[in-house]
This record gives C-alpha cells, sequence and structure tokens, in this order.
C-alpha cells in the first residue's frame, strides 16, 4: 500500500513546514522522501539480511509523524532471533532489578522488626569454613553446603511447577553440629545479599511476646516477617516452654510458610515422636496441634542427621 502524499504548500501553510529540529519529527510523506526532499528518514539496511527497513509513519490530518523509535524491524530469521534475545535479556535485567529491590525492602523490614537477621555473634561466626569435617559429619556438611549453593531453586517462581521439600530438617544429639551447619547456610546466604531470618525457637516467640509491651510493636508485622522471609531458620525446636500459645504460634508461622511454599530450616536434639511429645502443650495434653506442625514440617523438609560425640564434652 502507497504512503499517503501531502498536499501542496501554499502561502501561509508552506511558511509552517516543520523541519527535522522540530519536537516530535513532524515530516511529509515517503513519496516527499523519493522527490528529494530534505528531513525525511531514510530507509536503513537490516544488519543480517541487508534488507531495507522502511520507518512506519502515522498520518495526521495532512501531515505525517515518524515516531522516533526508528525503522521497523525486520522478519528475517537471523533479525527476529536477535530481536528476542535482545528481549530476553531485557526482561531478565529487569526482573532481577526488582527483585534485588524486594529483596532490599524485606531487609529493611527484618532490620527495623527484628534487627540484622535476629542472628547474635556467636551465629554470625559460624560459617562453612569453620566448620570442624569429621567421618561423622561430612556428608551432613556437604548436603548442607549443596543446599545453600542451590538456594534460588528452592523459592517459588511465577511458571514454574512449586517446589518439593525445599526445607531442611536438622536432627542430631547436642553439640554435633546441628546449629553450625543451618547457620552457615543463613551466613551464605546473608553474604549474597539474600534476606534471612536465623533464630531460636525460644528467641522468635520471645520477640513476638516483646510485641504485647505498649513499645514493641505490632504482633501482626513480626508474624507476618516470619511467615514471608525467604528463609527461615529455627534452631532448637522443642526447646521452647510447652504452651497453647507456643505451639499455636508455632503452627501459624509454619502453615504460613507451608502455603506460601517458602523454605524453612529447623534444627532439633528430638527424632519425631520425641518432638510431638515435647512441644505438647502441658495444660491440656492435646498432641494435635503439635502433631500438625510436625507433619507440615516432614512434608517440607528433607532430614539431615548428624551423630557422633558432642563437640562441647572434646
Amino acid at each position: 500500500m502507497n504512503s499517503p502524499t501531502a498536499p501542496a504548500e501554499t502561502g501561509a501553510r508552506a511558511s509552517s513546514r516543520p523541519t527535522t529540529s522540530d519536537a516530535g519529527n513532524w515530516i511529509w510523506s515517503n513519496d516527499e522522501r523519493l522527490a528529494g526532499r530534505p528531513g525525511v528518514p531514510e530507509p536503513v539496511p537490516c544488519e543480517f539480511c541487508g534488507a531495507l527497513r522502511y520507518h512506519k509513519g502515522i498520518l495526521l490530518g495532512n501531515r505525517i509523524l515518524w515516531p522516533p523509535y526508528g525503522a521497523e524491524r525486520c522478519t528475517c530469521p537471523e533479525a527476529v532471533a536477535a530481536y528476542e534475545k535482545a528481549k530476553a535479556e531485557r526482561e531478565a535485567a529487569e526482573a532481577a532489578a526488582a527483585k534485588a529491590e524486594e529483596e532490599k525492602k524485606m531487609r529493611d523490614r527484618i532490620k527495623r522488626i527484628v534487627g540484622e537477621s535476629g542472628m547474635g555473634d556467636r551465629f554470625l561466626r559460624r560459617t562453612f569454613s569453620t566448620f570442624q569435617l569429621t567421618d561423622d559429619n561430612k556428608r551432613a556438611a556437604a548436603a548442607a553446603r549443596r543446599y545453600a549453593e542451590g538456594f534460588d531453586a528452592m523459592l517459588p517462581q511465577p511458571g514454574r511447577q512449586e517446589p518439593g521439600r525445599n526445607g531442611l530438617f536438622i536432627a542430631g544429639p547436642p553439640g554435633t553440629g546441628k546449629t553450625h551447619l543451618a547457620a552457615a547456610i543463613a551466613n551464605h546466604l546473608i553474604a549474597q545479599g539474600k534476606p534471612v531470618i536465623c533464630m531460636t525457637m525460644i528467641d522468635l516467640l520471645e520477640r513476638i511476646k516483646r510485641t504485647y509491651s505498649a513499645t514493641g510493636g505490632s504482633e501482626s508485622d513480626v508474624l507476618k516477617i516470619y511467615k514471608t522471609v525467604p528463609l527461615l531458620v529455627i534452631d532448637d525446636i522443642g526447646k521452647e516452654p510447652p504452651t497453647e500459645w507456643a505451639i499455636s504460634t508455632v503452627y501459624n508461622i509454619i502453615n504460613g510458610r507451608y502455603e506460601a511454599y517458602l523454605p524453612t530450616i529447623v534444627t532439633t536434639n528430638y527424632d519425631t515422636e520425641a518432638l510431638i511429645d515435647r512441644m505438647t502443650p502441658r495444660e491440656s495434653h492435646d498432641s494435635m496441634t503439635a502433631r500438625a506442625t510436625i507433619d507440615r514440617l516432614m512434608e517440607m523438609c528433607r532430614g539431615i542427621t548428624l551423630t557422633g560425640q558432642s563437640w562441647r564434652s572434646r
């Protein structure tokens, strides 16, 4: 289809003809370009096949607007592939920037509500490089390191199948390195800028209790952080006082993360049945909520078992 031709210029009309310096790039038609009139965008050859790529004008009244985004894309296979690659790279960069911004917002919320990841100095010093390997723990240490290095695959992603067991249930006797490995995972991810909360079960509950004071902040804010942080590490589950409030709160947090497919790491000195008994409220002796909590964790987490002599007794 031929491009429309602008009418001849006469009188005052001719004196108002736009030039290439005009904002908006108002110029005339392709027919005028062929007639040698200045200021009309020239076709651009495709860098792959050499075919000419023409600018597409927009007819407005008796003038044509040539948008500043350039000539139309070529439809040769090489040009299409290059465009799709550039588009994918641009979208990936935008997604990465958006993710980084969301992670920063989450880190800021964690700092404001629970402090820097909730980790004390003892936790911060526990890394993979300071973990002492033995024949008893080297397989557990290797599994923990693989988890940390492949953590991105543990997070739910739009359009991707939901992750299965994307958490860890680290069990074993006291002093065998459970807390060290859990903290090493947390420190590995924090060093990459990922938002993580790593606290003992007792400290986690105490932080919620502090919200009940006049200056303690909002309980809902703390619970929301626990439920939505990309990784929650709970050390020494089963050591908390077995009250109705405690087990109800723990279930609330674990179930929230279960529903959101978010990874959780727990450490404990107990096997599952002993842990259910430890978490059963002494007031009612009703183990239903404790059992539901552990069932959730078993569905969410892969097991790592540590054995051997306690480092504290060496």
